[in-house]
């Protein structure tokens, strides 16, 4: 006997993807609204993101100096210019700016996960040091929110949900490294937690092609919607004129 459903979703689901009941691909932005919106960044700081942090110096360090190089320049070339205009549309059209950083506050990195705890002692990276500051190129202003990480998504040991919810905010913008690493599992985390997500492609980094297309291929397929900064961007000063 076969109990196999006829179709993958009952015809009348069809439409609902990313948390969003009101989905259609020709009109992927019906439901967006700025002021219920954030942009979270995700480890775009020193010691995981600059060429002499902590982080890329290990890999480098390990002989993968091709993945440093490669990253290296996908951020100099394309993350940070596309993401500082995605930025600043952003803050103009009243969209929350979140920095997510992965930093330890306990001496002995006692908040962090087992898993993370001698690499970030390596590195030391502790709140209030050079690497725990977000990336001189991007910067915060006033009005950024900065939430403190103990593991690898921006939920895991976060009060990432409780701001967003004390905020109404709806739907996330996702930009930051590694694409792959945490920027996948804030995504998976914030899918199940019921937001309406969306992967800036150009404004994300892993350590190579292969892992960047593959990220963005599996996040499209219900997670978090794969965009573009330019897709962002228009919509967005769209939103704003109005």
């Amino acid at each position: 006997m076969n109990d196999a459903p006829e179709r993958t979703l009952p015809s009348d689901q069809m439409q609902c993807w990313y948390n969003d009941t009101d989905y259609a691909p020709e009109a992927r932005w019906r439901t967006f609204d700025p002021k219920r919106a954030a942009l979270v960044l995700v480890d775009l700081i020193n010691w995981q993101a600059d060429p002499q942090g902590a982080s890329l110096m290990a890999v480098r360090e390990s002989g993968a100096e091709e993945k440093v190089d490669y990253i290296t320049r996908r951020c100099a070339d394309l993350l940070i210019p596309k993401l500082k205009q995605v930025m600043s549309a952003a803050r103009k059209a009243g969209v929350q700016v979140i920095h997510s950083r992965l930093v330890s506050r306990h001496p002995d990195y006692a908040d962090i996960v087992p898993g993370f705890r001698p690499y970030m002692r390596a590195a030391g990276a502790m709140e209030g040091s050079w690497g725990a500051q977000v990336l001189p190129q991007l910067g915060e202003e006033p009005g950024d929110i900065s939430v403190i990480k103990t593991g690898s998504g921006a939920f895991g040991g976060s009060e990432l949900d409780f701001v967003l919810r004390r905020m109404n905010i709806r739907t996330i913008l996702y930009a930051g490294v590694l694409t792959n690493a945490c920027v996948m599992l804030s995504a998976t985390a914030g899918f199940d937690l019921g937001y309406r997500q969306y992967l800036i492609s150009d404004c994300t980094a892993a350590l190579s092609d292969e892992d960047q297309a593959d990220t963005e291929r599996l996040l499209n397929n219900y997670i978090a919607e794969v965009v573009t900064a330019d897709d962002v961007l228009s919509v967005l000063r769209m939103r704003e004129s109005i």
